[in-house]
Order: structure tokens, then C-alpha cells, then sequence
């Protein structure tokens, strides 16, 4: 409904818009986003109607009805719930006191350049205009691009801390 919020679009610029804005930190596909559309018609929250396409199939675009910019408002003042992590290297952790110690650091370089990657794809993130663009004022994009941020930010502390595992777990080498 966020989207939404921004102006009228149909499912398939709502999965572009998604993937340009919130796409680092947040996952969706084509599919949940159809059903979430046609939930939230179903429920009063969105209306949509028929578009013809120039050349195209013709597209239904939805928009927020009056009941989903209230609900909007209201989710948007709700107190945040504390994050409920599910980390499965942690999970992992818990299991592999029997792992050779070689295995598991190969897991744990894998997870850092997995990590490393993303971190990557956020700095990019941070200069692409066609994501500041579509931002409706320059508070929006301050939001936006603190939310950005934040994925860096974690990165760079999953990064510290797999570095750090890694050393702590590394066998000692006798001294000769």
C-alpha cells in the first residue's frame, strides 16, 4: 500500500518500484504481489481498473481507496516489534563443534563473500539516480537512502564479526 501511496501503478511497475527502493532489504515476487493486490481489492484497500495498452496487452492499475490510506496511516504510527532474527550461519554455529575446523572456515568465507556481495550491491544502490528519482521530495530520498545505509552498516558488522570468528576459530599453529 506504500507504494501505492506514491501514485497509481500497475503490478509491474509496483515490482520495479519495489526492487529500485526497498529491494535491499525486503524480498518479494511477481506473484505475492498480484495476490497481495487482489487481497487488498478484495478487502476495500485498493481499486483498480483497466488501462489499454498502446500496443501493448492492457494493464489494470491499482491505487489506494480511501480505506487504504487510512489503514496506511495507522500501520505507518504503529510501534515497531523488535526484529525476530533467524540467522542461519548462527543456527549453524550452534551444530558444528564437530565440523573440522577447515570446513567451517570455508562456510564462514563463503558467508563473508556472500555478505561482501551485498554489501557491494548497497553501495551501488547509493548512486543510482533511477531509485532517488522516483523519491516524491527530498525528505522521501533522505529515507530512502538511510534505509540504504542501514544494509551497509549491517554488512560491515556481519563482515567485522565473520573476520573475527574466523581468526578466533582458527587452529593455532605450534610454535617450533
Amino acid at each position: 500500500m506504500g507504494f501505492l501511496s506514491l501514485e497509481p501503478m500497475s503490478g509491474y511497475t509496483l515490482r520495479k518500484r519495489f526492487e529500485g527502493s526497498v529491494g535491499s532489504f525486503w524480498s518479494v515476487t511477481q506473484s505475492q504481489i498480484y495476490r497481495e493486490l487482489h487481497g487488498l481489492e478484495k478487502d476495500g484497500m485498493v481499486v483498480s481498473q483497466r488501462e489499454p495498452g498502446e500496443g501493448k496487452p492492457d494493464s489494470r492499475v491499482y491505487s489506494l481507496s480511501l480505506q487504504g490510506k487510512t489503514e496506511l496511516d495507522a500501520w505507518l504510527r504503529e510501534p515497531v516489534e523488535p526484529v525476530q532474527l533467524r540467522h542461519p550461519l548462527l543456527l549453524k554455529f550452534v551444530f558444528a563443534s564437530e565440523l573440522k575446523p577447515d570446513v567451517l572456515d570455508d562456510v564462514m568465507a563463503q558467508y563473508g563473500e556472500s555478505i561482501a556481495a551485498t554489501h557491494a550491491e548497497y553501495a551501488a544502490r547509493l548512486t543510482m539516480k533511477e531509485i532517488f528519482s522516483l523519491a516524491r521530495s527530498k525528505r522521501e530520498a533522505t529515507l530512502w537512502r538511510l534505509s540504504i545505509e542501514h544494509g551497509l552498516a549491517w554488512c560491515e558488522a556481519e563482515l567485522a564479526w565473520v573476520e573475527k570468528a574466523r581468526q578466533v576459530l582458527r587452529p593455532k599453529r605450534a610454535a617450533k
